[in-house]
């Protein structure tokens, strides 16, 4: 059986927006998703391979984080958070961090003190740096939604309404 949920219909409506858009626009779903994954290819250039399984984490942990704030706006009841979230946030955090070990060891492997280019050493630091970036910001978003029902203030929902 199918759960359909006010959650899962605007999930679907984000999904399928660009490719409304794009075809109404007279682009073929074929060459938006040919751009998409070049997008998505700059981007694992940009912050480095752990970028794939980073993406992941943070497409089921937003989703999570989109229904939750959802629930919270409309002052339903929330469920706990899944137990997967706990191992999600945490493996966001050590994927930054491997990440960042992985573009310095890339950046200084195979330097000498002769001849030093800065400019692959200056990227591979700021893939480094980049890839932290993003395991933070998925795992503050998992953070905020790990936070139980019991410790939400559900007074100030039942204050705002009014009958």
């Amino acid at each position: 059986m199918v759960r359909v949920s006010a959650v899962g219909i605007a999930l679907g409506a984000l999904i399928a927006a660009p490719l409304l858009a794009g075809s109404a626009f007279g682009f073929a779903p074929g060459a938006l998703l040919g751009a998409s994954a070049a997008g998505f290819a700059a981007a694992v250039r940009s912050v480095g391979w752990v970028l794939v399984p980073q993406s992941l984490l943070a497409v089921a942990i937003f989703a999570i984080a989109l229904e939750r704030l959802a629930c919270r706006t409309a002052g339903l009841t929330l469920d706990s958070a899944p137990g997967w979230l706990d191992p999600a946030v945490e493996s966001a955090l050590l994927l930054g961090l491997l990440g960042t070990i992985s573009g310095m060891v890339a950046g200084f492997v195979g330097l000498s003190p002769d001849a030093l280019e800065p400019g692959p050493l200056i990227h591979s630091l700021g893939q480094a740096l980049r890839s932290s970036f993003v395991g933070f910001l998925i795992a503050l978003v998992g953070v905020w939604v790990k936070v139980r029902p019991a410790e939400e203030p559900q007074a100030a929902y039942r204050e705002v309404v009014v009958a």
